[in-house]
C-alpha cells in the first residue's frame, strides 16, 4: 500500500533530520574554529583579523572547482545506496581520490603565483597585502588535504553515515584550535607566527583529518564494501562524477569568486570597514554554516530517494527541508536584530591602541546584523533547493542561474557603490540581499518546474522496498 501523505511527511522530517544533525553539529564546529581563529588573531591585531578575510576566502575560491566537484561523489553514492548498490557505494570515492591527486598536484603547482597576483590586484594598504598574502600561502596545503578528506567522506556521507563526518571533522578543529593558540602567540617556545601560524595551523588540521577519514574508509567490513580494492576503480565513475560534478563545481566557483570580488572591494573602503565585514560574517557563521548542514542532507536523502524511484518523497524531502530551516533561521534573525554589540563585543580586542580602531568598527555593527539576517532569510531557499537539485544531477541549468546573478548582478552592482557611488559595507550587504532575491526566487523556480526528475545521474531507474531506507547501523565506536 502506498504511504499516505502524512506518513510520508513524517518519514522525510525523519530521515532528512537523522542525517542533517550531525553535519550541523559538524558545521557548529567548523564555526567554532574560525570563532577562535579570528578571536585570536583579533588578540593580535585588526590589520590580521582584517587580512584573514580576503587572503582566506581567495584560497577558498580558487581551490571551490575542484573541491566542490569532488563533493559531487555524495549525489552519487546516495543514488547507488537507494538502488541497493553496495560495491558502486566502495567504488566511487576512489573516483573523486584520483580527481583529488591530479587536481591536488595542478593547485600545487599553479595556485602560488596567481593567488599573489590576485592579492596584488586588491590594490589593499601595504601591510595588509602582505599579510593577506602570508596567510593565502600557508592555507594552499590545507585545500589539497580537504580534497582527499572529501573524496573519503562521500562514502559515509552519501549513504547517510554522517556522525563519520563529525567525527573526523570535529577532530580537525579541536586540532585546529590548539595549533592555532600555539602557533598564533608562539607557545611551548615557538616564535609567535601570527596570522602565518593561523594558516599553518590550518594546514596541519586539515592533513590530520584527511589521514582519519581515510582510516575510517579502509577499515569497513570488506564482504559488505570493498573499500580497499583499488583495482575496482572504473574509469566511467571518474567520468560521469566529472560530467556532473563540473558544473557542480563551476557554479560554486563562480559563486564564490563573485563573493571574492565583493570583499576585496570592501577592503577598498578601507582597513576598518574591512574588520567590520569580516567579523560580520564571521558571525553569520552560526546561521549560515548549520543551512549548509541542511543542503547537504537535502541533497543526501533527496538523491536517496530518486535511487529508490521515489520521486514523490525526493519532492517531498526540499519542502521539509525548507521549512525545518526557515524556523532556525529566523530564530537567529531575531538575535542578530536584538543583540547586535554583543556579538561583535566577542571581538573586542585587549590593547588600547586597537580598541580605538575596534570602536570605529563598531559603528558599521547593527546595520551589518540586519541585513545578514535578512540575506540568510533568501539564502535558506537558494541553498535547500539547490541541494535537492543537486541530489537529483540536475546542475547545469543552476550552474547557468548563479552565474548570470553573481556575474551580472552581484558584481556591476558592488563595483558600482564602491568605485563610483564610494558608498559603505552598510549599502554593500544591502545590494546582496538584493541579488539573492533574485538568485533564490530563479532556484525554486527551476526547482517547481520539475525538469531535475528526469535526469538519470546512475544510469538505470531502480524499484527498491520501502524498507531499504532504514538505516545501518553506526559504528560502536562512534555511538
Amino acid at each position: 500500500m502506498a504511504p499516505t501523505a502524512a506518513h510520508r511527511s513524517k518519514r522525510v522530517y525523519s530521515e532528512i533530520w537523522k542525517v542533517a544533525y550531525p553535519l550541523i553539529i559538524t558545521n557548529a564546529s567548523f564555526t567554532v574554529m574560525q570563532f577562535a581563529d579570528r578571536k585570536f588573531l583579533s588578540m593580535s591585531s585588526t590589520d590580521d583579523v582584517a587580512a584573514s578575510m580576503p587572503g582566506g576566502i581567495l584560497c577558498f575560491t580558487l581551490f571551490t572547482l575542484f573541491t566542490a566537484t569532488a563533493g559531487f561523489s555524495n549525489a552519487i553514492v546516495s543514488q547507488y545506496n537507494g538502488a541497493g548498490d553496495k560495491a558502486a557505494c566502495a567504488r566511487i570515492p576512489w573516483a573523486g581520490v584520483v580527481f583529488a591527486v591530479v587536481a591536488g598536484l595542478l593547485c600545487m603547482a599553479f595556485l602560488p603565483f596567481v593567488g599573489g597576483a590576485v592579492i596584488a590586484l586588491g590594490a589593499h594598504s601595504p601591510s595588509l597585502m602582505m599579510r593577506e598574502n602570508q596567510y593565502f600561502q600557508t592555507l594552499i596545503p590545507s585545500e589539497i588535504f580537504i580534497l582527499l578528506s572529501v573524496a573519503f567522506c562521500s562514502f559515509f556521507s552519501g549513504r547517510g553515515k554522517t556522525w563519520y563526518i563529525t567525527a573526523v571533522h570535529g577532530s580537525a578543529c579541536a586540532v585546529n584550535i590548539v595549533l592555532d593558540y600555539i602557533l598564533i602567540f608562539g607557545k611551548l617556545g615557538l616564535p609567535a607566527l601570527g596570522i602565518t601560524g593561523a594558516g599553518i595551523a590550518t594546514s596541519l588540521s586539515c592533513a590530520f583529518g584527511a589521514l582519519l577519514a581515510f582510516g575510517f574508509f579502509i577499515f569497513q567490513k570488506q564482504s559488505d564494501y570493498p573499500t580497499r580494492d583499488f583495482r575496482k576503480f572504473y574509469f566511467p565513475d571518474l567520468k560521469r562524477l566529472i560530467k556532473f560534478g563540473a558544473p557542480n563545481g563551476v557554479e560554486v566557483f563562480f559563486s564564490v569568486a563573485s563573493f571574492t570580488v565583493i570583499t576585496f572591494l570592501i577592503g577598498r573602503l578601507g582597513n576598518v570597514q574591512l574588520a567590520a565585514n569580516t567579523i560580520a560574517i564571521t558571525i553569520n557563521m552560526l546561521s549560515f554554516l548549520p543551512l549548509l548542514g541542511m543542503a547537504e542532507a537535502t541533497s543526501i536523502v533527496t538523491g536517496k530517494y530518486i535511487g529508490m524511484n521515489d520521486i514523490a518523497s525526493a519532492e517531498k524531502t526540499a519542502n521539509c527541508s525548507w521549512k525545518m530551516s526557515i524556523v532556525y533561521i529566523i530564530s537567529t534573525s531575531i538575535f542578530y536584530f536584538c543583540f547586535p554589540y554583543l556579538l561583535f563585543n566577542i571581538f573586542r580586542p585587549e590593547s588600547p591602541a586597537a580598541l580605538a580602531e575596534f570602536n570605529e568598527v563598531m559603528k558599521y555593527c547593527p546595520a551589518i546584523m540586519f541585513w545578514a539576517a535578512m540575506n540568510n532569510i533568501f539564502n535558506t531557499t537558494r541553498f535547500i533547493y539547490l541541494g535537492a537539485l543537486s541530489g537529483a544531477g540536475d546542475t547545469k541549468v543552476p550552474m547557468m542561474i548563479v552565474i548570470a546573478c553573481a556575474w551580472g548582478v552581484l558584481v556591476p552592482g558592488g563595483l558600482t557603490i564602491v568605485l563610483v557611488l564610494k558608498m559603505s559595507v552598510v549599502a554593500v550587504w544591502a545590494y546582496l540581499v538584493f541579488h539573492h532575491a533574485i538568485l533564490s526566487g530563479l532556484i525554486f523556480m527551476r526547482f517547481r518546474s520539475g525538469a531535475w526528475k528526469k535526469i538519470d545521474l546512475i544510469g538505470a531507474r531502480q524499484s527498491v522496498p520501502m524498507e531499504a531506507l532504514e538505516p545501518e547501523p553506526e559504528s560502536p565506536h562512534l555511538r
